[in-house]
């Protein structure tokens, strides 16, 4: 009976403003707008958190990205994908997102870029997680984050029914898997749209939709 409000993860959209959550204790998030940006304490939306939400530092200004590639493995004619890739993921999810794949052979860092560049947007507990087995694990991960990671793909093992979940995933649309102690009821995620990052030592990408989706 009491007031109903919609709520999102990390990042939220209010009045022609975007709202980046902390996550730290005080709740506060940054807000950015066409004349800047600054941190608020009660911004004027309304967050969820999982518990493997790691907070994010208190942003300073002045700063620059140019620092970011003496720490990550990325060719430089790459870099202008991982910016736009970055830029996009800060988004909030009434928009598509791309999908980042970073591919490269064994001992040249993607799991390390993996994880640094998850770090900047969306710090989890557990930054980078396996190959999901099925859409239940695909729908764990979007609920537990803003960005969905899948390390160590590989193309012979990329299955038709993984592309098309992570096609929807970018661009919006829902996943479902049954609802615990139940025969027939659905636990819902609803036109829901989620950053991808994904890491492998081959191409693994075989279908032309996905590949319209993707950075590579």
């Amino acid at each position: 009976d009491g007031p109903e409000y919609p709520v999102s993860l990390r990042l939220a959209r209010h009045n022609g403003s975007l709202y980046l959550d902390l996550c730290n204790d005080k709740w506060e998030a940054v807000e950015v707008s066409a004349t800047g940006w600054r941190v608020v304490a009660q911004p004027p939306v309304h967050f969820t958190r999982s518990k493997a939400m790691l907070p994010l530092p208190t942003p300073q200004a002045g700063g620059t990205l140019d620092p970011l590639w003496s720490m990550l493995n990325i060719e430089e004619q790459d870099r202008p994908l991982v910016y736009g890739w970055l830029f996009a993921a800060l988004r909030d999810e009434s928009s598509p997102f791309p999908m980042l794949a970073l591919i490269g052979g064994q001992g040249s860092g993607k799991s390390h870029n993996a994880r640094l560049l998850r770090t900047l947007i969306d710090p989890n507990a557990a930054p980078l997680r396996t190959s999901p087995r099925d859409e239940g694990d695909l729908f764990i991960a979007a609920r537990s984050g803003h960005v969905v990671t899948a390390d160590n793909l590989s193309a012979h093992s990329f299955k038709d029914w993984l592309s098309d979940a992570f096609c929807r995933l970018a661009t919006g649309g829902g996943l479902s898997k049954k609802a615990l102690y139940t025969d027939a009821e659905e636990f819902v995620l609803a036109d829901t749209r989620r950053p991808i990052l994904a890491t492998s030592i081959d191409l693994f990408i075989n279908r032309q939709d996905l590949l319209d989706r993707a950075f590579v």
